[in-house]
């Protein structure tokens, strides 16, 4: 039913608390896999620590670093389940969001893309920042695009997807790149697909110091091809006007950074 699929770098502090909620899950019939992007930590012999408890199945692969966007479209051409459920390294679940995702896959349309849940930013002792960031209806059936510009949901979401869509629209692999946005392929997936989203929240997460939103400005100067093949595509959708002028301006400056690096590698 459902592949649990999680990248990671150098995160052997934090995994422990994921396999811990995955270990506690009401419902079992599900898979892990991990594809450690070149950790240099003590990763590869936790996850080993944790496929010899045999709780469930873990499929553990090490591939030389590449970024987040070249695991997924590893972890996707892995995955043996109907469902892809992406779940980062230094987040966990509710104990019951196994449970909850097969409730609602069991009338989720065909041709549907997938679920998507509300994400539940939490502080350091578990609380959560917010009681409730809530999508305003139990169950709405829209696309990313709408989701944020018209109906202003705007919180960070946990999106499960079909396997054989995310096969369909792989990430981006840019050389010399490790980044690009994954509201880049959610959005053209909408293009496409309906997706429906449901008012629970599955999914706890923390921002980090070393974390992808705290480190944007050096995500663009690192990863200029790709920002500038989102902002690009950002620029050409049914977006309010102001929206556009902001992605226009973050398009410049991924063009900048652009071309000082072709500068420094000739």
């Amino acid at each position: 039913m459902l592949t649990i699929f999680t990248p990671t770098y150098n995160r052997e502090s934090t995994l422990e608390r994921l396999y811990k909620s995955l270990k506690n899950q009401t419902l079992k019939n599900f898979e892990w896999i991990i594809v450690d992007d070149g950790s240099t930590d003590n990763t590869k012999n936790l996850i080993e620590s944790f496929i010899k408890e045999d709780e469930f199945s873990i499929v553990y692969k090490k591939v030389e670093n590449g970024g987040k966007m070249r695991a997924i479209n590893i972890g996707a051409l892995l995955a043996t389940k109907e469902f892809f459920f992406i779940v980062d390294s230094d987040d966990y679940l509710n104990e019951k969001a196994v449970e909850i995702i097969q409730e609602e896959i069991v009338t989720l349309p065909l041709d549907y893309a997938g679920l998507v849940f509300r994400k539940v930013e939490i502080l350091d002792n578990g609380s959560p920042v917010k009681e409730k960031e809530s999508f305003g209806e139990d169950q709405i059936d829209s696309t990313p695009i709408n989701i944020f510009y018209k109906k202003k949901i705007l919180g960070d979401k946990a999106e499960i997807i079909r396997t054989s869509i995310m096969r369909e629209y792989p990430f981006p692999e840019i050389e010399g790149e490790k980044f690009v946005p994954e509201g880049y392929i959610w959005n053209q997936i909408g293009e496409n697909y309906m997706f429906r989203y449901i008012d629970k929240g599955i999914y706890y997460y923390q921002y980090l110091e070393d974390g992808y939103t705290r480190k944007f400005s050096e995500i663009i100067k690192n990863n200029p091809k790709g920002m500038k093949l989102y902002y690009s595509y950002m620029i050409k959708t049914n977006i309010p006007l102001k929206n556009k002028i902001k992605f226009l301006i973050r398009l410049l400056q991924s063009i900048c950074y652009e071309r000082k690096k072709d500068r420094r590698n000739k």
